[in-house]
């Protein structure tokens, strides 16, 4: 079901703050254009801590009905009755569901964190992945945790980490061997027959996801040429990325931006967007470095 390249969907906002679906339509055919099959809505690229509970329902909605592929809807939340509400409403729209871990009470016990995973989801019918992103929530979940969940629930079908730790990415796999480890780095893309994992999932790489697309394909053919030579160009359009000093999501509005005129650019605070020389500074880098390669990664020639 779970596409090695699952790409994270950006919430574009018009300037009046209302979430601009034509928008959204417009960048999910860009993502089905560049090959993408499974998208991840309302995760940390979405915003989903700065919408209503209104709109996220209202995103998952829109992209059921524009997305011919996967969709797997992010559903975590604090309180697990609303982890639950979003959880039976997603069983009408999506494939899958992914839940955070709980975040806000940092540093809680293990045996907290695995309870709030098992109230969260204990009745819910569709597959679903946790997600580990400690960075943020304070609450890492630990392969261990991961491996009882699964023990107990047959719809556990994945984990999506955000952590960037090889050792427990790693330890999630060898805890439970039939969960999907789909990891949050996109410098992974090209290693997974190496590391042993089944996919990656991008936020900032959506509007060049080609590359993504490209590179897991390549690397779990075995063609580890092809992959290491797509990742070396996605690579170095992660390194501008992380040297401009904006957050991923950011980069990633401005991104779309060149690639579809007009995409809108801002986000919600405490998030700030791009500046008119950020914005100039972006698009000439993709043009002329990401978007050539892209050009001839579709052409078939080599780059």
């Amino acid at each position: 079901m779970l596409d090695s390249a699952v790409v994270a969907v950006l919430a574009p906002f018009q300037r009046s703050g209302r979430i601009d679906l034509a928008a959204l339509t417009d960048y999910l055919q860009l993502l089905a254009s560049a090959g993408v099959g499974t998208i991840l809505v309302n995760g940390t690229s979405g915003e989903f801590a700065g919408l209503t509970a209104d709109e996220r329902r209202s995103v998952i909605e829109h992209c059921r009905g524009e997305w011919a592929g996967t969709v797997i809807a992010h559903v975590g939340a604090t309180a697990v009755a609303d982890v639950r509400a979003a959880a039976r409403h997603a069983q009408e729209h999506a494939d899958a569901v992914a839940v955070i871990a709980p975040y806000f009470f940092a540093a809680a016990p293990e045996s907290g964190v695995e309870q709030f995973f098992r109230q969260a989801m204990t009745g819910i019918a569709l597959p679903w992945l946790v997600y580990n992103f400690p960075r943020h929530t304070g609450n890492p979940v630990s392969p261990a945790v991961v491996a009882r969940l699964a023990g107990e629930f047959p719809q556990l079908v994945g984990i999506k980490d955000s952590g960037k730790d090889l050792a427990v990415a790693r330890a999630y796999k060898s805890g439970c061997p039939r969960l999907a480890v789909l990891v949050g780095d996109d410098r992974a893309a090209a290693r997974l027959a190496e590391l042993g994992f089944d996919g990656v999932v991008t936020g900032a790489g959506g509007p060049v996801a080609e590359l993504p697309v490209t590179i897991t394909a390549a690397a779990t053919a075995g063609d580890e040429a092809s992959a290491s030579s797509w990742q070396r160009v996605f690579d170095t359009y992660s390194d501008t990325r992380k040297v401009m000093g904006l957050s991923d999501i950011a980069f990633a509005k401005a991104a779309a931006a060149t690639r579809l005129p007009g995409f809108p650019q801002e986000v919600r605070a405490p998030l700030t967007g791009v500046d008119e020389q950020q914005r100039t500074r972006i698009e000439r880098f993709l043009r002329s470095e990401t978007l050539p390669a892209i050009d001839a990664l579709r052409a078939g020639t080599p780059y």
